[in-house]
């Protein structure tokens, strides 16, 4: 999905090429904006779960290092500030992320718990984030180029939870609540670049690694019903998170509400 992301960016900046305008020399790049974007995310996380206990035979353990990719969209909004050729200002996103909830599934034979199917469910990034940050760029007549740091912040539940199925069950009759995949903030870091078109609008197509850190490790009991949880008695649930990281890469369009 990314090469065919790029592939179209090549393609719809080169075809922008040939109806660029003559765009105001002076501040072509000042004033505030506000556009939309669409792009993918590309993920790598990793979470460690196990369940611990005295009686427990034998220990259940998992480790997962797994890499996704999910759709990405939404709005942006700033200022910019341009002094000769140098423009610089703050702005801030707010995108849907279509992560997946990730399931692992181990069969598990032991005398206690009584045997049975536990499944792992979490999520591989969030379901959006917010973006706010500086910008700074080097002004063409059409054309900017851009770097940019700032604070994501991600939207969205994001716990994790194991549930318990018994052998001659249909459906989970025991839960385990762990706690949150990531961390709620991180940083991102990237750069882009705009190119002006007739009038009032540009386009842009932008890189961004985001990275949102570890979430918090748990360590939870039985949550299900009474009787259920009577067999996880003295049992826990041990979640370790090593935090979500994605490179994003997005195509925007923008209007300038201060013309060219």
């Amino acid at each position: 999905m990314m090469m065919a992301l790029a592939r179209s960016c090549i393609a719809f900046l080169a075809l922008s090429l040939a109806g660029a305008a003559s765009a105001r020399t002076d501040l072509p790049w000042d004033g505030f904006y506000f556009g939309g974007n669409v792009g993918d995310a590309s993920t790598s996380s990793c979470n460690s779960w196990a369940l611990n206990g005295a009686l427990i035979d034998p220990a259940i353990a998992y480790r997962d290092c797994s890499k996704s990719g999910a759709l990405v969209g939404g709005v942006q909004f700033g200022e910019n500030f341009q002094t000769k050729r140098l423009v610089w200002g703050i702005g801030a996103d707010l995108d849907i992320w279509s992560a997946k909830t990730f399931n692992q599934s181990v069969k598990y034979s032991g005398a206690v718990p009584a045997p049975g199917t536990f499944v792992y469910s979490s999520r591989q990034g969030p379901r959006g984030f917010a973006i706010i940050g500086p910008r700074i760029g080097y002004a063409g007549d059409t054309w900017l180029p851009y770097v940019r740091v700032g604070t994501i912040i991600a939207l969205g539940s994001h716990d994790s939870t194991l549930f318990y199925t018994p052998a001659a069950g249909t459906k989970p009759t025991a839960s385990f609540a762990g706690g949150p995949d990531f961390s709620t903030t991180g940083w991102v870091a990237g750069g882009g670049f705009e190119l002006g078109l007739n009038g009032a609008w540009s386009i842009a197509a932008e890189y961004l690694h985001a990275n949102l850190g570890k979430g918090a490790n748990s360590t939870a009991a039985c949550s299900g019903v009474i009787g259920a949880c009577t067999g996880f008695s003295g049992i826990s649930f041990d979640n370790t998170h090593e935090g979500v990281s994605a490179n994003i890469f997005r195509l925007g369009i923008t209007y300038w509400f201060g013309y060219w």
